[in-house]
């Protein structure tokens, strides 16, 4: 039970990937909420603002913010330093109702 630090939305293809077992990527991310660090338990929301799972973050809220919607070969030119694919590795997440 980690205290959550923040949020993540995704669009509606993200979410669906999620529910099949995929990582989520930056590309399906459309607002960060809250003030987070790598590492922190972040919650993961639908479209509409229900919480679908909860993740341990790849990166902190500004950079998280800087790369949110982008494609993950990106994310290097963005941020100027080679960062991981995934903004919350299927690894590190729990989604609701599994």
């Amino acid at each position: 039970s980690l205290e959550l630090k923040g949020a993540v939305f995704v669009d509606p293809g993200a979410a669906a990937a999620l529910a099949g077992g995929k990582s989520l990527l930056p590309a399906g991310v459309t607002r960060i909420e809250g003030v987070f660090s790598r590492g922190d338990c972040v919650a993961i929301r639908d479209e509409r603002g229900a919480e679908i799972g909860r993740g341990l973050v790849a990166y902190d809220a500004l950079h998280a913010e800087r790369i949110r919607g982008r494609k993950s070969r990106d994310i290097a030119h963005i941020l100027g330093t080679a960062g991981r694919a995934e903004m919350i590795h299927r690894d590190d997440m729990a989604l609701a109702g599994r």
